[in-house]
């Protein structure tokens, strides 16, 4: 059976047409309202912690993990996730209440977005950010390598001109938040476009790259049943053996994704460092005052 896989630069909705014309949407976070989750019932966060909402999954608490220089992440600060378009009342009361949420900043394209909207949440400021402008632009694939796919995407999410803006404004918000409140980023499934902003905000605070890695592979372990769901459907529904290792390719996380983003970095600026200051305009000072606001 012949298969060609359609991909967007969200990273993170596939649609695959089989062979004899039927498609499936290949959307991540579609099927993992049951994936397994950790409640972070406490203002000491454990590292990695997943908070546990009924409409998002792979919503994360950085809180934690710890510095080169000794010092940790403040707990119910710094949040990542999935899409918001489901979630439940409780869910925004426990985000509002627990975590005093501030700002929600969508990453996603504008078609993302429109089709399915965060819930809003009373009193949080929504801050539209995308990182990739028209996910629309989709291409027919003919390779099967999607390990190439998500390095080639990676490197994009951090050279271009939209990823940058986007990333350097997520990095204002960061700034301006109130003391003491939070702010959330997230995309579709919680793990590109996220994965890489994360990377970028824990080294700006001073995280180790062996730490911003484990955090950024922690999207297989939260993601693991969304994803079994998708390649069930798949197989249920003819794909063939390359079309069901593609697809685990680009629902998964690899080191080599986030090294590709890395590698492109160190190539055009020197290091992350260095990128976070030329190429996203983050000074020493806003950097000082990043980590004043958000370590102890």
């Amino acid at each position: 059976m012949t298969t060609k896989l359609r991909v967007g630069l969200s990273l993170g909705t596939l649609l695959v047409t089989l062979g004899l014309g039927a498609q499936v949407v290949v959307t991540p976070v579609q099927a993992a309202t049951h994936a397994v989750a950790i409640s972070a019932k406490t203002t000491s966060a454990k590292a990695g912690s997943q908070i546990k909402l009924k409409g998002a999954v792979n919503v994360r608490d950085l809180g934690g993990y710890r510095t080169k220089s000794g010092k940790t992440v403040k707990a119910h600060m710094l949040l990542r996730a999935a899409a918001l378009n489901k979630l439940t009342k409780a869910d925004t009361q426990k985000l509002k209440k627990t975590y005093h949420l501030a700002t929600d900043v969508d990453l996603r394209s504008k078609g993302e977005a429109d089709k399915d909207p965060d819930v809003k949440i009373s009193g949080v400021a929504y801050k539209f950010d995308p990182v990739v402008k028209d996910v629309s632009q989709q291409f027919a694939m003919t390779s099967k390598d999607g390990v190439k796919i998500m390095e080639d995407g990676y490197k994009a999410m951090v050279t271009t001109k939209q990823g940058q803006k986007a990333y350097k404004q997520l990095f204002k918000v960061l700034l301006k938040n109130p003391k003491g409140q939070a702010v959330l980023w997230h995309c579709t499934a919680g793990k590109d476009r996220t994965g890489v902003g994360t990377a970028l905000v824990l080294t700006a605070l001073g995280v180790n790259r062996k730490t911003v890695m484990s955090d950024y592979l922690l999207s297989n372990k939260y993601l693991a049943a969304s994803n079994q769901a998708t390649l069930k459907q798949l197989k249920d529904k003819g794909a063939d053996a390359a079309t069901i290792k593609m697809t685990t390719d680009m629902m998964s996380v690899k080191k080599s994704y986030l090294n590709a983003a890395f590698s492109a970095i160190d190539k055009k600026y020197g290091s992350v460092d260095k990128y976070l200051q030329k190429g996203l305009g983050l000074t020493k000072a806003d950097q000082t005052k990043l980590q004043k606001l958000y370590l102890k």
